[in-house]
Formats: structure tokens, sequence, C-alpha cells
């Protein structure tokens, strides 16, 4: 049997991916860009009713992880899903 290092850095990793995928609103902000390709921040707070400030947090949250990726067009940030 093969034994797990679990001090390993990619189990960290691992780890810390899981814990941030782990919120329901992070889960609706992704599934809401698989749907729509990219989104502005009034348009995911908007679509899920939310404050604008709790969806920047997430999608900040998001963003740190390299989940999501941004684009800024004059005054909006467009976000969608990473590739990774």
């Amino acid at each position: 049997m093969k034994s797990i290092n679990l001090n390993s850095e990619d189990l960290h990793t691992a780890a810390s991916m899981l814990k941030v995928l782990g919120h329901p609103i992070r889960i609706l902000i992704i599934e809401l860009l698989d749907e729509s390709s990219k989104m502005s921040v009034t348009e995911i707070f908007k679509a899920l009713k939310i404050e604008q400030a709790i969806a920047s947090h997430h999608l900040n949250t998001l963003k740190n992880k390299r989940i999501l990726i941004s684009e800024r067009v004059g005054k909006n940030t467009y976000y969608s899903v990473s590739n990774l």
C-alpha cells in the first residue's frame, strides 16, 4: 500500500482550494459564470440577489485562489472561470 505524505505542499494546496470552494455563494458564482462565460460584478450580485460588497468579497477570494480570472474594461471588471 502506498503511504501518503500529510505534509506535502500539494496536499495543503488541494485542501486550501477545497475550503474556498466549500462556501455556497462561491459555488453559485462558479455555476453562474460557467453558464455565462463572463460577467461584471453588478451582473453577478443582481443575478444572485446579494449585496455588492458580499459579491466582491467572494469574487476576490476566488480570484486570489486562481479559480476565477478578471478583466478590467473601463470602469467595469468582468470575471470568468479560470482554465486551470
